[in-house]
């Protein structure tokens, strides 16, 4: 889904979603609405109705919810088809490939002392992947990271066969090392 679709899918969600909102509260001040929406205020205040008015702007608000909730993850990869034979198909998680970064992150001995990954999907079955570490104070940070980089898009390419379209790598924080001290 492209993202101008995703942003005003979220700008109708939030349309509808406070719509609802004011409905419902129609419900508990029937006159703050009455010169507005006068037929809806009658609708909310007849008994016959009121049970209808309510289920229907109840399911408005919750398919609302639901929208956003949608939208706001769709890029997400949940699986990736890898390989179609005979007998089926073998499909790998985005938390497989988001542990297959960390460990590639990890392993490139660049000073990264804890990281997180996410994987969103890209154009042509390809993925990006998204690392935000925290390193430790010795480390040079172009230098390191642009070889976690190609050692991360490297071991994703060859563990699953998947294309890696890129790495973007944050280092969101430094920390210094500490001296350990050992007693006699």
């Amino acid at each position: 889904m492209s993202r101008f679709l995703r942003i005003m899918l979220f700008i109708y969600s939030m349309f509808i979603s406070i719509a609802s909102v004011m409905l419902l509260y129609a419900l508990i001040d029937d006159g703050i609405f009455a010169d507005i929406l006068g037929p809806l205020s009658s609708m909310a205040t007849n008994p016959g109705t009121r049970n209808i008015y309510l289920i229907v702007v109840l399911l408005v608000f919750i398919s609302s919810i639901v929208c956003i909730y949608l939208i706001i993850n769709s890029s997400r990869v949940y699986k990736t088809k890898l390989r179609k034979t005979e007998i089926g198909s073998v499909d790998i998680g985005a938390d497989a490939i988001e542990s297959i970064a960390l460990n590639s992150a990890k392993s490139a001995q660049a000073g990264i002392k804890s990281a997180k990954a996410r994987v969103t999907s890209a154009k042509n079955g390809a993925i990006k992947v998204r690392i935000s570490a925290v390193l430790y104070s010795n480390v040079e940070i172009p230098a390191s990271m642009s070889k976690v980089q190609e050692k991360v898009k490297k071991d994703i390419e060859r563990y699953t066969g998947i294309v890696v379209e890129s790495v973007f790598l944050k280092v969101s924080r430094v920390e210094p090392l500490v001296a350990r001290v050992e007693g006699r």
